[in-house]
């Protein structure tokens, strides 16, 4: 859901001399921060490096479109920013068990209709593609996809005025008024260090800034909006029509719903996040590889904190939310016929309250997919 909330990258950064690989003398450990390199897994010579940027999502970006202009159609990803060694998907692949094993998809069927319920990563890199066949495959017989928001349906003037609905203080606040100053002073460190102010973020809510900032960390480790799932599979629609699980009205009023206490929790959980995320994405990842639930779930709560309120704001965020999803779903599979593909964040489908539970409690009996099932 995260990447429905991204307003605009942290900061425009200048262009900054480049080398493209080692071969012509760069040593990557003596560039000035901030810096990326990007490289192929198929051909470690093939790289893109940028540095003195303004951001580490800056350096990210320009060392990926560097190494994308020479990688003559492999794809590319990120596996240093700064000092941080960013997990390859290789490395990743490595550790997902090699003998069958389930997948975050499910098909459930009525007498009419076939619903194939997945679990999306919203941020992806793109070397974790092609994804397990039998993704691709449950897509292709479906007349039709479902996702949380289509945010490509809404004008652009439209949603730019549900961001301003949401996603700014009342008059009179600012980021300055409402965060406490230890609080206050941690943000503006944070900006200061990836070329912002905090002026320039005065009027956001502080669960919008949290939200802003940890997409703009992802994107700087490379796991970006555009290769998400959601991107994926809209990319493959060929004309198919695309369905909505909620609102963006209902997304946005759930993220910047919470008392500003808690708000500013988040952010400063999230600020203090930043250097220690990677490891925890990779394993999140890793989890959806191997379908694993409760490592994905262990690590998504772990992201998310562990304060009373933030986990309570998690329950909204996600437990509270599947009772509508599981709504739409059981709706799918009583009035549409044919198949629908649905694509849902993987948090979303875990545990004993999450989507599959709540649909197999309504007495639809849904079967897992093993990466090693025919559909």
């Amino acid at each position: 859901m995260r990447r429905l909330f991204a307003i605009a990258a942290i900061a425009a950064a200048a262009i900054a001399p480049v080398a493209a690989d080692s071969s012509n003398g760069v040593d990557y450990a003596a560039l000035p921060a901030h810096k990326a390199l990007a490289t192929t897994p198929s051909d470690a010579s093939v790289r893109g490096i940028a540095f003195a940027e303004g951001s580490n999502e800056a350096a990210s970006a320009n060392a990926f479109a560097r190494c994308a202009a020479v990688a003559r159609g492999s794809a590319c990803e990120i596996s240093r920013v700064d000092d941080t060694a960013v997990a390859t998907a290789a490395s990743m692949r490595a550790n997902v068990p090699p003998s069958p094993h389930p997948l975050f998809l499910w098909e459930f069927e009525s007498k009419t209709s076939t619903v194939y319920l997945a679990g999306s990563v919203h941020v992806m890199k793109p070397t974790l593609y092609p994804l397990p066949a039998q993704f691709d495959a449950a897509f292709a017989r479906a007349q039709r996809l479902a996702i949380e928001v289509d945010t490509d349906a809404i004008a652009p003037a439209a949603l730019r005025d549900k961001l301003r609905t949401y996603a700014l203080l009342p008059p009179g606040q600012t980021l300055a008024t409402v965060l406490k100053p230890n609080a206050l002073a941690s943000v503006s460190a944070y900006l200061e260090s990836q070329g912002a102010s905090i002026d320039a973020f005065a009027a956001l809510k502080p669960a919008m800034l949290a939200t802003q900032l940890a997409v703009s960390r992802l994107s700087a480790l490379g796991y970006m909006p555009q290769f998400g799932l959601e991107e994926h599979f809209k990319s493959a629609l060929a004309g198919r029509p695309v369905l909505e699980l909620e609102t963006i009205d209902e997304q946005f009023a759930v993220l910047t719903g919470p008392p500003l206490a808690v708000q500013q929790e988040m952010l400063v959980e999230t600020v203090e996040q930043m250097s220690t995320i990677e490891p925890i994405v990779t394993g999140m990842v890793v989890a959806w590889l191997s379908g694993d639930e409760q490592e994905f779930r262990r690590l998504f709560d772990l992201e998310n904190g562990d304060s009373p309120d933030i986990r309570a704001f998690s329950r909204k965020l996600i437990e509270d939310r599947n009772l509508g999803m599981a709504d739409k779903v059981a709706g799918y599979l009583t009035n549409l016929a044919g198949t629908t593909f649905v694509l849902v964040g993987s948090a979303h489908l875990t545990g004993s309250e999450g989507v599959v539970a709540l649909l197999e409690a309504r007495g639809y009996r849904g079967r897992r997919i093993n990466s090693n099932d025919s559909i």
